[in-house]
């Protein structure tokens, strides 16, 4: 216990460089670089001369995209624009499961507190949990996120798989919303202003009719294939690993 309290105080600086980021999300510090281009990560602001450094937002969202892209089959943009286009794991799930956050609701003996914050100390090794969250490509094709038994799908692969379409409504306006400003609230680590900018702008969206949401929800209630991640069991054991706490393997 006391060993991973002192690990907590370090993880609330929020500071990793790319020797964390890999040891926490088996990202390469070449695809972490790759990812930074795209405009999917952002480093920390700092001088040029720096060495680069993520926050922990930046860490979670690279957890999330190792697995859709090492085992999931997808390359690096589609692995990264899937999970960044999520509005739940973006807004929620990233806040919810968080050592930092846990810890403090611990010490005030909040509702579940003692729960989340055994999942940070204990040296048993993690596993899934009724409530998990995913993110799943169903038929090779949708991609959607939710519990277990009931996935929304917010998009699409692109016909030849090297990209991928939003549906609006799905994700946040400005990810796709072409107005030449940038939200104040995009300068900071939720919204990279390179992914929102002008002719960068990194997302295509469009509309799906109402015929085609009915065809949709029949794809998803019977697909042919579904690949997940658990997202909520992989930033658990990735923020483990951050910590170098044992069962995180």
């Amino acid at each position: 216990m006391e060993r991973a309290e002192s690990a907590i105080v370090w993880y609330g600086n929020g500071r990793f460089n790319a020797a964390d980021m890999r040891r926490a999300t088996g990202l390469s510090e070449r695809s972490q670089r790759e990812l930074l281009k795209l405009g999917i990560l952002q480093a920390v602001p700092q001088s040029r001369t720096a060495t680069r450094l993520f926050d922990s937002r930046m860490l979670k969202r690279a957890a999330l995209i190792y697995p859709l892209h090492e085992h999931g089959g997808l390359n690096l943009q589609v692995s990264g624009k899937l999970v960044y286009a999520n509005t739940l794991l973006e807004s929620l799930l990233y806040d919810s499961i968080d050592p930092w956050h846990a810890h403090q609701r611990m010490v005030d003996k909040a509702p579940h507190g003692e729960r989340e914050w055994n999942w940070f100390s204990t040296t048993e090794d993690p596993g899934k949990e009724p409530g998990d969250f995913y993110v799943s490509l169903i038929n090779r094709y949708f991609i959607a996120s939710g519990f277990a038994a009931s996935q929304h799908v917010y998009g699409h692969l692109t016909d030849d798989g090297s990209d991928i379409i939003v549906f609006r409504d799905a994700v946040w306006d400005e990810l796709i919303d072409r107005s030449g400003t940038v939200p104040d609230g995009a300068a900071g680590q939720f919204h990279p202003k390179s992914a929102l900018a002008g002719k960068s702008r990194i997302f295509k969206s469009r509309t799906a009719s109402e015929l085609e949401r009915d065809a949709i929800k029949r794809v998803v209630d019977s697909p042919t294939s579904i690949f997940s991640v658990n997202a909520s069991l992989t930033l658990r054991v990735a923020l483990r690993k951050l910590l170098r706490i044992s069962g995180a393997s």
